[in-house]
């Protein structure tokens, strides 16, 4: 019998993002019963190496020039802000990770490093201050949402799409999504959410929801968080995605073939995966029964 190829096996499992059976051939784990020899670790398995993604210390994140929006005056100098910003990044606060059931209760913005801003809406603690009305902010920002030339870039942009539509805006101007940054960049380099992303990328460790809301039963929901905390929070969400946006795409540009893949099939695919996740999708049960007997004869 012909001996297991652990090098055909490391492209293969490669090949499938089969990440732990990736982690076990390069360590010599698989099928060492066997006597298979251990895969030749490949010279570069990644777009970018640990040099290239800390080529430099990243400067301590600063809270000073966040602000929290309480005032209409303050909103439209925000938007004169977003206007002008080549890129900006923005990110949505709500009661769930439900996109479809969750309550919209701010938006965060950032237009460069450090400068950022939390509009909230419907934070209902005792004695919260006054509120923009949701209706209102709505109205204001609709425009620049909707706008296909203010780019935009998020983390997990297809949830903020969601949340969005949910009150008759229909994001547009989606360029950059960091979680998808950096996933093309190295889909294996680890988690991909945003607080793993910042201390990766800027050796900055973000301020955790369980920080600010507690843990268990007892967890506050996001509308009952004091504005001074919950505006810090929001806006180093949207400055950290930035940043981070900032300092992937630079990495990104000297890929071609990486790149491509982002701007020509993962981002398009945001508004469309969108979709589907709120309509569903048909499906021919006859036609899905011959395709599994097809399968089922390979």
């Amino acid at each position: 019998m012909q001996q297991p190829s652990a090098d055909d096996l490391l492209s293969l499992f490669k090949k499938y993002e089969f990440k732990r059976w990736t982690t076990d051939v390069e360590a010599g784990k698989w099928l060492q019963a066997k006597g298979a020899k251990p895969a030749a670790k490949p010279k570069e398995t990644i777009v970018i190496d640990a040099d290239d993604q800390a080529e430099e210390e990243a400067a301590a994140l600063s809270f000073e020039h966040y602000e929290t929006i309480l005032e209409e005056t303050q909103l439209v100098a925000w938007i004169e802000k977003l206007k002008k910003a080549p890129v900006f990044a923005f990110d949505t606060e709500t009661d769930s990770l439900d996109n479809i059931t969750a309550i919209w209760l701010g938006l965060s913005f950032a237009t460069e490093p450090g400068i950022a801003a939390y509009v909230p809406v419907a934070h209902d603690y005792l004695d919260a201050p006054e509120q923009l009305s949701r209706e209102r902010v709505l109205e204001l920002l609709k425009p620049i949402l909707e706008d296909d030339n203010a780019l935009k870039v998020g983390q997990n942009l297809k949830y903020d799409r969601g949340i969005l539509q949910n009150y008759g805006i229909e994001l547009r101007g989606i360029a950059f999504d960091t979680m998808l940054e950096s996933y093309i960049l190295d889909s294996v380099a680890g988690r991909h959410d945003m607080d793993s992303l910042s201390d990766r990328w800027l050796k900055h460790k973000t301020i955790t929801f369980e920080e600010i809301a507690g843990k268990g039963k007892n967890q506050l929901t996001f509308n009952q968080i004091a504005l001074e905390e919950a505006g810090r929070y929001a806006a180093e969400d949207a400055d950290v995605t930035l940043q981070l946006h900032l300092k992937m795409w630079p990495k990104l540009q000297k890929h071609e073939g990486p790149l491509n893949v982002f701007q020509n099939i993962e981002m398009p695919l945001v508004p469309v995966l969108s979709r589907i996740e709120r309509n569903g999708v048909k499906i021919d049960p006859t036609v899905l029964h011959n395709h599994s007997g097809e399968l089922a004869s390979v």
